[in-house]
């Protein structure tokens, strides 16, 4: 049985006068993993590049064109060793914003809010 815990995040703090404010951005981590995604109700997984991961959101490159408030899976294992396995991550989120390529050989970078995660101990390392 594998075991795993699911965060839910909310980026949002509401107040007792019912004022909503948004919580400071959260901190960046530089890390270049490959990254697998789809888009919400999609069977076919397609390989993306982080480029940097919060515990609210991602931004990855892409060759794909993606939406603003496309919803989408991601998948991508922690450079952290569990007894000899990789740890998997998967995650529920948004598009929140696209960025124009720095080239014309280069992919589409989208940074996507994080709706849910799931840490997925024990996974094997892919090759």
């Amino acid at each position: 049985m594998q075991r795993y815990t699911v965060f839910l995040l909310d980026n949002i703090v509401t107040h007792s006068d019912n004022s909503r404010l948004a919580r400071p951005r959260a901190q960046r981590f530089d890390l270049q993993l490959p990254l697998r995604y789809r888009a919400r109700g999609e069977t076919a997984w397609l390989n993306g590049q982080t480029v940097n991961i919060s515990y609210t959101g991602v931004f990855f490159w892409t060759q794909k064109v993606m939406e603003v408030d496309d919803g989408l899976d991601m998948s991508f294992e922690v450079p952290v060793e569990f007894g000899g396995r990789g740890a998997e991550i998967l995650c529920r989120g948004e598009i929140v914003r696209t960025v124009l390529p720095p080239s014309t050989d280069a992919g589409l970078g989208v940074a996507a809010r994080i709706l849910a995660c799931r840490f997925v101990r024990g996974r094997k390392s892919a090759p």
